[in-house]
């Protein structure tokens, strides 16, 4: 067998084959022996037909199956004698099959590119400094005092403003038809929430208990519901209660009710305290994309294409969901959908090449994951969620959850590494934008 490797990128390649006529025949004669054994040929026993009459009976079958095996071992010689990782499907090209002749075939296919990194240490960013205004802690505060409000029914004459809750009825229909989901019962609006329509929650205000509202809304033509995308549904609100939202008092004793805090200024400690693990992790996220894009400057390397669409088809699934979540499709007859489509791409493509740059590291610096750190993390989910440990494996141990587990502490590790080697330049953050 000749096998020769032809690069089109440092992640693609192209390997033409050309299998000598000697070995096609040693093949056809093995497959012909093993098909004598299963099949029935008329005036012969099981086994005794000649190779001669299989061929004839059994010619397309012989050449299609003596093709596959000759492509699928060659193949496999070929990836252990060039040392290639393969990714995704290959594209074969294979010739026809022709008794007494050589047989060519090209195979194309992806490969993990051989990364050897260098300038990775040292590496010179920029780090915002961690700061906690008061400010901060008193927007904090606020959503933790918005959270606890009180919940208090307004008399029946008294009409709904902003910042009241509405209980509601609601049932909708399109041209005087009712469609799928066009009815629920019990639904809380805040007002001035902009979590419902702002036809609903603006025409909420000055309805009374009793009253029965009428709106109409114009939905997209990218809706997820088709029964009304583009169309204009009448809603129908009955009100059943108006709430008033009592915000408590922000004291001591608030402190002690929100959870074990001995007074107001322990609750604010605590605050600024998760705000500041929060705004750290961030900083670090951030970091750590500076140096790995600075690293993969300094070793340009091809994204291999499988790799790029599997992760651009998850990035557009993640887009989907939240697109639905919203009530809307992505329409992929508009302007919007192929600007999003090509951003995803180009993030994808990134994401790749990061996660090729740390692996190679990984490597270079022979980093790995112990099983008893692994063990260790494995219990930390454990205690964090209430679970066994026994229980945390049985999880993880479905679709290689262990293995993933590994090598996102392993990956962390060698982020931990790069980061203790940077030369990291601390500077004041002008405008959070997180």
């Amino acid at each position: 067998m000749k096998a020769e490797v032809q690069d089109l990128s440092g992640s693609q390649k192209n390997i033409t084959f050309e299998i000598p006529s000697e070995e096609v025949q040693e093949e056809i004669e093995r497959y012909c022996k093993k098909l004598a054994k299963e099949v029935d040929v008329r005036g012969f026993r099981k086994g005794k037909a000649p190779v001669t009459i299989l061929k004839r009976y059994f010619r397309d079958q012989i050449h299609k199956e003596v093709s596959s095996q000759l492509v699928a071992s060659s193949l496999e010689k070929s990836i252990k004698e060039h040392s290639l990782t393969p990714l995704g499907e290959p594209e074969i090209n294979a010739g026809t099959l022709v008794e007494g002749q050589d047989f060519t075939f090209t195979v194309k296919m992806d490969v993990i590119p051989k990364i050897d990194v260098k300038d990775y240490i040292g590496v010179e960013v920029q780090q915002e400094l961690v700061r906690i205004g008061d400010k901060d802690v008193e927007l904090a505060l606020e959503n933790l005092r918005s959270a606890h409000a009180e919940m208090k029914g307004v008399q029946e004459d008294q009409p709904a403003e902003e910042g009241n809750v509405v209980l509601v009825d609601y049932e909708a229909t399109v041209q005087g038809k009712p469609f799928t989901g066009n009815s629920q019962e019990d639904v809380y609006v805040e007002i001035g929430s902009g979590r419902y329509p702002e036809e609903i929650e603006g025409g909420l205000i000055g309805s009374k208990v009793g009253e029965t509202l009428k709106v109409q809304i114009t939905f997209p033509e990218v809706h997820v519901n088709k029964e009304i995308a583009g169309k204009q549904v009448d809603y129908a609100l009955r009100v059943k209660k108006i709430f008033q939202k009592e915000l408590p008092s922000v004291d001591d004793e608030f402190a002690k009710d929100v959870g074990q805090y001995s007074n107001l200024e322990e609750l604010k400690e605590k605050l600024r305290e998760e705000l500041g693990k929060e705004k750290t992790l961030r900083i670090r996220r951030r970091v750590e994309e500076r140096i790995l894009e600075k690293i993969i400057e300094r070793n340009p390397i091809d994204a291999p294409r499988s790799l790029v669409e599997a992760q651009h088809k998850q990035l557009m699934d993640e887009a989907r969901h939240r697109f639905h979540a919203k009530g809307l499709a992505m329409d992929p007859g508009t302007d919007d959908y192929q600007r999003l489509e090509t951003n995803l791409s180009t993030l994808a493509e990134k994401q790749v090449l990061k996660e090729l740059m740390v692996d190679a590291i990984s490597k270079k610096e022979a980093i790995d994951v112990s099983d008893e750190e692994l063990e260790e993390k494995i219990k930390a989910i454990a205690d964090r969620s209430g679970q066994s440990v026994d229980r945390v494996k049985g999880e993880l141990q479905k679709e290689d959850g262990i293995e993933r587990l590994r090598r996102s502490l392993k990956d962390d590790k060698t982020l931990d590494f790069l980061i203790s080697k940077a030369k990291i330049d601390s500077i004041e953050e002008a405008r959070d934008k997180t």
